[in-house]
Parts: structure tokens; sequence; C-alpha cells
């Protein structure tokens, strides 16, 4: 219920503040200085307004404001969707590196070898 009170009534938000600050968040997300969980809740905030300004807005929207705030809100959802992949690709790049560590750590001790994949499948 909260949610749909806070979609009622006019806004004072512009269109142009909007994409303001969705291009700002998404230069934060890209810099990697806001966390992308935080970055997805501003996402939705964003949303949620600029469906308020388009329907309650002071001034009605055209097709070229409509676009561009559409525009901004696609490059925010892009960049934390980016930020996310390469989070993930270094987390992975450092599972691969810890692994690769300790299976050189175990190679060393003596009494003890590793079957390949090839000798494992014979």
């Amino acid at each position: 219920m909260e949610d749909r009170d806070d979609l009622d009534g006019a806004t004072q938000t512009t269109a142009g503040g909007l994409i303001r600050l969705a291009s700002v968040i998404a230069g934060l997300a890209r810099e990697g200085v806001v966390d992308t969980r935080f970055g997805a809740k501003l996402f939705k905030r964003l949303d949620k307004e600029a469906r308020r300004v388009a329907e309650h807005g002071e001034t009605p929207l055209d097709e070229v404001d409509q676009a561009a705030l559409i525009g901004a809100l696609g490059e925010l959802d892009i960049a934390l969707r980016q930020r996310d992949a390469a989070s993930l690709v270094e987390a992975n790049a450092r599972l691969r590196d810890s692994e690769d560590e300790s299976e050189a750590a175990s190679d060393s001790a003596p009494g003890k070898r590793r079957k390949s994949k090839k000798e494992g499948d014979a």
C-alpha cells in the first residue's frame, strides 16, 4: 500500500532532473564507486519517479523528453549490469588464483600426486 501512495499525486520532479540524476548514478556505477545493490535500489526509485513525472508531472512530457528519460534509465540499467558482470569476472579470477595457489602448495607436498583429467578418464 505504501508504494501505491508513493505514486499518487503530483510531483515537482522534472524529466530533466531525473535524466541528469540517472546519468550521474550511471557514471558512478561505471567507476565502481557505488555498490550495484545500492544502485539497483536507486534505479527502482528513479523508475517510479519517472512514472510519476510522466503521469502526474507539472508539465506533460513530449516525445523527446520521454525518449530521453527512457534512454537515461536504460543507460543506468546497462551501467549497473556491466558493473555486476565486471565484479563477477574479478571474483572468478580471484577464485582461480586462490585455487592455483592451493594446487601449487599441494603439488609441493611429498607423497601426493594429482591425477590429470586424462588419467582419470582412462
